[in-house]
């Protein structure tokens, strides 16, 4: 039963390529702060990032054996999760586990996205829109982090009460990474404080890098047409003018 669901939604990347990623990865976002406060809510919301990953491990360019065994921590995570969420862990030992695991995950991720836009050279608008997905990615990477080290330093933010953590630091890591900083949520720890330096420069020179090189890229390989268009309309002005005479 897995392995046709997981054929098709190949299929379908094969297809839609970064669109359909970039597609979950924003439902996800959008999605979140709707799935109920309970384990069947935080299991189907790891689930459908889960999904996004595999998804981007399989567009990726990497080495076999680093995508086997980055779907191997893949799998370890969501073993984890779900023996987290149905109450196998009730004093919350293997949160920090789950959060280092998708800590590394995205990260190698990450690494496959850049080395397949870059060593690909990727010059169509699919490559654009992969480049915003890794954009996104990285919001996602840097909330893992957070997640991280609430749980090493507690208190280490001030979260809103009674509101889901993932949601709170995704929002927060969405915002410091486009330098927006709405300042509702601030890190309280010196660490948090470096970590959300670094996210604000690393989504700063991403844009200014990756995705301005991308864009540059593209205006260079517009379809020359569009530059001759106005010699060949004042060739055909000409001839038309020694018809006349």
């Amino acid at each position: 039963m897995g392995m046709p669901i997981f054929n098709a939604y190949f299929h379908l990347l094969g297809r839609w390529r970064w669109s359909l990623l970039l597609a979950l990865l924003i439902g996800s976002f959008l999605l979140q702060p709707y799935w109920p406060h309970s384990p069947a809510g935080d299991l189907a919301s790891f689930t459908l990032y889960n999904i996004v990953l595999v998804g981007a491990i399989y567009m990726g360019r990497a080495r076999p054996w680093i995508k086997h065994a980055t779907f191997g921590l893949l799998s370890l995570a969501f073993v984890l999760e779900v023996f987290d969420v149905l109450g196998g862990d009730p004093d919350a030992m293997y949160a920090g586990a789950i959060a280092g695991l998708m800590l590394v995950i995205i990260l190698i991720v990450l690494v496959m996205t850049f080395a397949q836009l870059v060593v690909h050279h990727e010059r169509t608008y699919d490559g654009l829109i992969g480049a915003i997905f890794g954009y996104l990615l990285i919001g996602v990477m840097w909330m893992q982090l957070y997640r991280r080290l609430d749980v090493w330093y507690p208190g280490s933010f001030n979260l809103p009460a009674g509101e889901l953590p993932s949601t709170s630091l995704l929002y927060f890591s969405l915002s410091t990474l486009t330098t927006v900083g709405f300042g509702d949520i601030v890190p309280l720890r010196p660490h948090a404080q470096i970590s959300a330096g670094f996210e604000a420069a690393a989504g700063t020179l991403y844009i200014a890098v990756l995705i301005g090189r991308i864009v540059s890229q593209l205006k260079l390989h517009e379809p020359p047409a569009t530059v001759d268009q106005p010699k060949r309309d004042t060739d055909r002005d000409a001839a038309r003018g020694g018809a006349e005479k």
